[in-house]
């Protein structure tokens, strides 16, 4: 980590009032759809779902990294409640989240590359599944999993590279508390469902467009970065809004070099030896799918 000086404390005010505003918002937007009585008027309120819940992810990252808020009982509380919301738990997603940050841009998160003796077809097929809506399926059907069936999610019926990396990376005793905060998030699905009133077809189509909007975006700020642990990440340039929005995650570079800097404060950490690619560029050269392995800069670095 390259932190010359301590980072700034969690703006965990600000944090709570979003996170509890996000939250409202998409049970709103959950009440509407089970209410709605057009097509028009489902399909705006699953848009507008799943670019709500862009925002959400971003405060369960900053939970993921213990900078959601000073208090650790706060940070957790809220990390727990923002995960079953998204949905999954808690403690999964952070420990696939903190492995990734372990093997960044390393062969099992090679998602944008291909090697000369890979097998280019399964490549390809692999990455338009997990971003257009795999990567974000995989948490729920892993929720689930590890209730009826754990030993599926555990590696031994796993045989994909990233997939086996992210299982292996979780120690053992956290699955404990895995299965139990799963069947938490079971349980606040069940009640969602049937206390809104919740047709099982709208709620799953607002989580399908949820799923796809997230995957879509969530390996823009990687791709054609330098296979480095620390700097294989980009700063991107997005509109100010949008910006506001994914609460600073386009500021990914910076986040991977200073992983304890709350989202607020990631600008004052850009790396000017690094160019800044505009998002909508980065997201229409990522959607060219894998390329090449020596299109980027070696893992690691000389």
């Amino acid at each position: 980590m390259r932190q010359e000086k301590p980072p700034p404390p969690p703006p965990g005010a600000l944090n709570g009032v979003l996170a509890l505003g996000i939250l409202c918002g998409a049970v709103g937007l959950q009440w509407l759809a089970s209410r709605a009585r057009s097509d028009a008027v489902l399909l705006g309120a699953g848009v507008g779902f799943s670019f709500l819940l862009l925002p959400l992810y971003s405060l369960l990252h900053e939970a993921e990294h213990r900078v959601f808020h000073a208090r650790p009982w706060v940070n957790e509380s809220f990390g727990v409640l923002l995960a079953a919301f998204f949905p999954g738990p808690f403690s999964f997603l952070r420990a696939c989240h903190l492995g990734h940050h372990r093997r960044n841009r390393g062969d099992a998160e090679m998602f944008d590359l291909y090697y000369p003796t890979d097998n280019l077809a399964w490549k390809r097929a692999y990455f338009y599944f997990l971003y257009t809506g795999g990567f974000w399926l995989a948490v729920p059907v892993a929720t689930v999993l590890m209730l009826v069936w754990p030993r599926a999610v555990r590696g031994q019926f796993v045989q994909e590279p990233s997939a086996v990396a992210m299982v292996e990376g979780i120690p053992e005793g956290f699955f404990g508390r895995i299965r139990l905060e799963a069947a938490g998030v079971v349980l606040l699905h069940g009640a969602l469902v049937w206390g809104l009133g919740l047709s099982p077809e709208r709620y799953l189509l607002l989580y399908a467009l949820f799923g796809v909007n997230w995957s879509a975006q969530q390996y823009v700020t990687h791709a054609a970065s330098p296979r480095h642990v620390l700097d294989g990440a980009h700063n991107l340039r997005a509109h100010p809004l949008y910006e506001l929005l994914l609460l600073r995650f386009n500021w990914h570079l910076a986040h991977h070099q200073h992983p304890r800097v709350p989202w607020l404060y990631l600008p004052r950490y850009d790396d000017p030896t690094r160019e800044r690619p505009g998002y909508l560029t980065a997201f229409l050269r990522f959607w060219r799918g894998p390329q090449p392995v020596e299109s980027v800069m070696a893992y690691p670095p000389e």
